[in-house]
């Protein structure tokens, strides 16, 4: 792929949509692309995380490990971004990535991702608003379903005769 084509789909990333061209441009120039047979595991949990993934082509599962299974969590298709906190904080990845056909991948390393919101603070303070609002989202998600689970009638035991 030409650097031109590397923008464009970077551009079209709904998280990335917020910078301008040139601040794309940095992101696209460090970029690495990997390529995923069906089944490769892009990452597992608990492994560390130190750069972020644009899924270009293919599908990728993301899911738990629970007692003795496999959990999905969902189905990831062109144009996501994976692995999105990984590019501002040093964290362990919380899910397992799996290709579910044959994938590439923009790698975006953390390190260039940083250096990018330093030179540009305008994306910098577009992004924080953006991650702001989702994590506003995600609380209030959380309060309901705490608000469920509490609020939930319980249940009297069934008695066997």
């Amino acid at each position: 792929m030409t650097l031109e084509t590397d923008v464009a789909l970077l551009q079209g990333v709904p998280a990335f949509e917020v910078l301008t061209p040139e601040a794309v441009r940095i992101l696209a120039i460090s970029a690495d692309q990997q390529r995923l047979a069906r089944g490769d595991t892009l990452f597992k949990v608990g492994d560390p995380a130190d750069c972020g993934y644009v899924l270009l082509s293919g599908r990728l599962e993301l899911s738990t490990d629970g007692p003795g299974r496999r959990r999905r969590l969902s189905e990831v298709l062109p144009g996501a971004l994976v692995g999105e906190t990984a590019l501002l904080i040093e964290v362990p990845r919380p899910v397992n990535a799996r290709a579910l056909e044959p994938s590439v991948l923009m790698r975006i390393p953390r390190g260039t991702f940083l250096r990018m919101l330093e030179g540009f603070p305008e994306a910098a303070a577009h992004l924080r608003e953006r991650i702001a609002t989702r994590l506003e989202a995600t609380i209030a998600d959380l309060d309901a379903l705490r608000r469920a689970r509490l609020e939930a009638p319980v249940r009297p035991p069934l008695h066997r005769r």
